[in-house]
């Protein structure tokens, strides 16, 4: 079980849509309530990061994300990846 875990782990990692840009994301598609990024030149669905205020960089976006999820400033808003 561990094996085929681990393979799907590969799997997902190599066949993940890269990108430059948001708009080079066609093949990716999020869930409702989640939004398209281009991060780290792959394409990557985000929710909102809890907390208010605004961001103008990461360190700004400390302990909002829950599970694991990475934090992300864009475009002035802090933002947890989905993984």
């Amino acid at each position: 079980m561990k094996t085929l875990f681990v393979l799907a782990v590969v799997i997902l990692a190599v066949s993940s849509e890269r990108c430059s840009d948001t708009g080079d994301c066609s093949a990716t598609s999020c869930s409702s309530g989640s939004t398209l990024h281009c991060i780290g030149h792959q394409c990557t669905c985000t929710t909102a990061a809890g907390g208010s205020g605004g961001c103008t960089a990461v360190a700004d976006c400390h302990d909002r994300c829950d599970h694991g999820r990475q934090h992300h400033c864009i475009d002035g808003h802090c933002r947890c990846t989905h993984f």
